[in-house]
């Protein structure tokens, strides 16, 4: 659980009394540990979108999908998915302002990952903390590759966050999963390239009658073949079965 660790780094960069918490989204790797980071940090007002605040505040369907993806004993890798009081909630809406010392951060709503995701932009320093919404560079030195996960994932609309994003002209991407990158643009072309790419094969397997199980394996060794990508077992399966479940649902096989 990497709440401790938050919080050591709070401590080490002297932000003991944090005024906003904000994740992208509420998906257990992102906001797992946010009801107990509300406890730690009991002044900071805890920035969510109206269809993450739900789930947070009564966290009985996200700790129901946790347990179907990790297991029924999650909470000893994880820890507990506690709630967050509502009290504590700011809800924010896309184009939102947030002032915070001598800068503004500017909310994004980008939904194609899904519905409760959002980016928060910088205006000072034109960071863009992305979250997921532009892929992930799954190790340094790899292009981006799509960031997927049923059930709510949306191609078109995953596509169109990122069109909107690169338009804010950021100077650097600072991505959930540990990367700062520079080249924004460049990334973000990639970004898309590489999505539109990896739903392109899946759904023409899809069309061809193969199983879920083979597409997935079939994907698994074109990125490896091509982009020499170091996807975990689970990474590969999310994002595959996030364009398979989004492909049935827009009815396209």
């Amino acid at each position: 659980m990497l709440v401790p660790a938050i919080q050591k780094a709070a401590e080490q960069l002297g932000l003991s009394r944090p005024e906003y918490i904000i994740p992208t989204h509420i998906h257990l790797d992102h906001a797992g540990g946010l009801g107990k980071l509300a406890e730690i940090f009991s002044r900071a007002q805890i920035v969510l979108n109206r269809q993450g605040a739900k789930h947070m505040v009564e966290p009985s369907r996200l700790i129901e999908s946790t347990r179907m993806a990790f297991g029924d004993d999650f909470e000893a890798t994880y820890g507990p998915i506690l709630p967050v009081p509502e009290s504590r909630l700011r809800l924010v809406r896309d184009g939102d302002r947030l002032k915070l010392g001598g800068r503004e951060l500017l909310i994004v709503h980008t939904p194609g990952h899904a519905a409760h995701h959002i980016a928060i932009f910088d205006t000072k320093t034109r960071g863009l903390f992305c979250g997921e919404s532009l892929g992930l560079i799954y190790s340094p030195g790899y292009p981006p590759l799509p960031a997927v996960a049923p059930p709510s994932f949306d191609l078109e609309l995953y596509l169109n966050d990122m069109k909107n994003l690169k338009a804010l002209k950021p100077k650097l991407l600072f991505y959930s999963h540990g990367t700062v990158a520079g080249e924004p643009e460049k990334l973000i072309d990639t970004a898309i390239e590489n999505s539109k790419l990896v739903g392109e094969l899946i759904l023409r397997d899809l069309r061809a009658g193969k199983s879920d199980e083979a597409i997935i394996k079939a994907i698994g060794d074109y990125l490896t073949e091509h982009f020499d990508a170091p996807l975990d077992e689970y990474e590969l399966q999310s994002n595959v079965s996030g364009y398979i479940h989004y492909f049935r649902k827009k009815g396209l096989v």
